[in-house]
């Protein structure tokens, strides 16, 4: 969704209504060599206890899932092949396997529980043992766990499976706040306000989502609690109060502003509701997003013209263009530093599509290709993963690919349109 081609319509909206509707060179996930992990069947606790099996055998496939989707490894799986006991970790090297996972499950009344043993098949020598445990109803974080554990494990790099990415969805008519894992799984409904609800961003600490919503009748900002489920208001100044992003401290927000006529951005500062104003400037600033070090702001501006990417120094208040396209807006700040994704377009009959940019402007690269309309960039946690919208199928959907631009695929097959993901730390 174009920020600034949203931004004049909701100046003109009335009050009661609302519209119908790295780990990076460029090579991505797949920068690094794969190392080869077998997995074997989980063993039930107990055997007499068919949930055992059961819980085990859903358990392995997520966290089959959860290595593949890493990009770290390639997974040799071998029904013949024992978990554990003399000649276990001979017969997995001997199949290729440069690690072992094997585990054991069970199944309780509402608990379920998984211990996990990594082994170095060259040495063997333990590298991982772990138990876990889980209410049933939340069953695949046990998974998502233990894949996350055995990619810091191997790789000494922080694992994404337990992530959640949140966007907006309108199958119900109007637009609302959405959860769902990060692959895909486990999609829900947030809010229910029956109003227009825009870009969401998650805090640092993934306990909160910010986002703008229509629910009193202005562009509202409002942080809503996970735990709790709830949210609250945060700045109900008359005119504009969209989200751009949290400081990484996650003590401030970057929002842009109309209060002064004019959308410039704000920094926001949660703890006493004060906006201290970040750029002055006839015409429209907007989509602030925070550098990693907190000093530094990328957000979209049409003083040139038609609206680019600029970097600002919020100490010194010094701007320095990075684009020099036909159109450009939400920026996403990666938090390795390294690069900025946003959406353009380099000519005006172009489709929108997802680029990058270095933070010099010397250097940026087209990731998306006109396969339908591609916008609202977010970045995984570790840098190596994207999440865009999409119409390439037809509708507007959330898709997920590579920081390379490879692999593009659905989040989740979820009815009615989706946009705006915010990846979740």
């Amino acid at each position: 969704m174009n920020i600034l081609r949203l931004i004049l319509p909701l100046l003109l909206l009335p009050a009661s209504g609302f519209p119908a509707e790295v780990y990076i060179g460029v090579e991505g996930a797949r920068a690094s060599a794969k190392r080869a992990i077998g997995l074997s069947a989980f063993t039930p606790e107990n055997p007499q206890r068919p949930d055992d099996a059961e819980t085990g055998a859903r358990l392995r496939e997520v966290l089959r899932s959860d290595l593949l989707s890493s990009r770290y490894f390639d997974v040799i799986e071998g029904t013949d092949l024992p978990g554990e006991g003399a000649g276990a970790v001979e017969a997995w090297k001997t199949a290729g396997a440069a690690f072992l996972l094997s585990a054991k499950s069970a199944q309780a009344q509402d608990i379920a529980t998984l211990s996990v043993k990594i082994v170095d098949t060259a040495s063997g020598a333990a590298l991982l043992e772990r138990y876990y445990r889980q209410n049933t109803r939340f069953w695949r974080m046990l998974a998502h766990k233990a894949a996350d554990d055995a990619v810091r494990q191997l790789t000494g790099r922080a694992g994404i499976a337990h992530t959640q990415i949140a966007f907006i969805n309108d199958q119900t008519g109007a637009k609302e706040l959405y959860l769902a894992d990060y692959d895909g799984e486990n999609a829900r409904r947030a809010t229910s306000y029956k109003a227009l609800t825009l870009f969401p961003r998650f805090s640092p600490d993934g306990k909160q989502i910010a986002f703008t919503s229509y629910k009193g009748g202005n562009p509202d900002l409002f942080l809503y609690n996970l735990e709790k489920g709830s949210a609250r208001a945060v700045s109900e100044r008359q005119g504009l109060n969209v989200v751009g992003g949290f400081s990484p401290d996650g003590a401030k927000i970057a929002v842009t502003m109309s209060a002064q006529k004019n959308p410039n951005i704000f920094i926001l500062t949660l703890a006493d509701g004060k906006a201290l104003r970040a750029t002055s400037h006839f015409g429209v600033d907007s989509s602030p997003t925070f550098s990693p070090d907190g000093e530094q702001i990328a957000f979209v501006s049409d003083r040139a013209g038609n609206p680019q990417v600029h970097v600002q120094e919020l100490s010194t208040g010094r701007v320095k263009r990075l684009t020099r396209l036909n159109w450009c807006d939400s920026p996403a700040w990666s938090p390795s530093g390294e690069w900025i994704a946003f959406t353009g377009r380099a000519n005006p009959k172009d489709k929108m599509d997802v680029f990058l940019v270095d933070v010099t402007g010397g250097r940026i690269i087209q990731l998306t290709h006109g396969e339908g309309s591609n916008e609202d960039p977010s970045w995984s946690p570790d840098s190596r993963f994207l999440a865009f919208t999409s119409t390439r199928s037809g509708r507007r959907q959330v898709f997920v690919m590579d920081a390379d631009g490879s692999a593009p695929h659905p989040l989740a097959d979820v009815p009615g349109n989706s946009s705006t993901p915010s990846w979740g730390p």
